[in-house]
């Protein structure tokens, strides 16, 4: 079985109160390396990096790793575009792909191979991580059977509505780690989550 994953980097940030939230750096490592850094420790065989220039500031920050870029020229659309961009890049005898945002730096590589493993054991579901309170987080593995329909959407909201419309495939996977549910859109948001870890670091 071959898993492919996509990460989408080539939003604007435009909630971001100074430039690029994916180049700040947390433990000296920009956000957005982490998150490829964690990928590539995980079981998943390919690593695809959205961006919207392929030789720019997020693709630099990325720097050398088991991913390659492609770029999205289209990236203002909406993160629909870089999910297209995604999925056309990844080779055609996939049987899913594990989408995951570059502003979630708190998911670690144990809890991306439980995902994997969940969903190794039933290709055709729908496997992502489920809080406590049902709260559904990231990243989110799509079976092949729905790669066409995410192909279609529109606009900036992913495939959301590709998830709403396919519960019967759901496979949610119960998650204790806040990293899964946490994305950084704003300065206070990586203020939490350096809190976070530091609590974390302490017990």
């Amino acid at each position: 079985m071959t898993i492919s994953a996509v990460i989408l980097a080539a939003g604007r940030s435009s909630r971001f109160e100074d430039g690029n939230k994916l180049l700040v750096e947390i433990d000296g490592i920009a956000i957005v390396r982490h998150v490829c850094t964690t990928l590539a420790d995980s079981n998943v065989d390919d690593i695809v990096l959205v961006t919207s220039e392929a030789h720019g500031s997020i693709a630099k920050a990325a720097g050398a790793g088991r991913w390659r870029i492609v770029e999205n020229p289209d990236a203002r659309d909406g993160l629909s575009t870089s999910l297209r961009a995604g999925l056309h890049s990844i080779a055609s005898d996939t049987d899913g792909v594990l989408v995951a945002l570059a502003d979630m730096p708190g998911v670690t590589t144990s809890f991306v191979n439980m995902l994997l493993s969940a969903f190794v054991e039933n290709k055709t579901s729908i496997v992502f991580p489920v809080a406590r309170d049902g709260r559904r987080g990231h990243p989110i593995i799509w079976p092949k059977s729905l790669f066409p329909a995410l192909e279609t959407v529109t606009g900036d909201t992913g495939g959301k509505s590709v998830l709403a419309d396919q519960k019967d495939l759901w496979r949610p996977v119960p998650c204790e780690d806040e990293g899964a549910f946490a994305d950084i859109d704003t300065r206070a948001d990586i203020a939490s989550f350096c809190q976070i870890r530091r609590d974390d670091a302490a017990r």
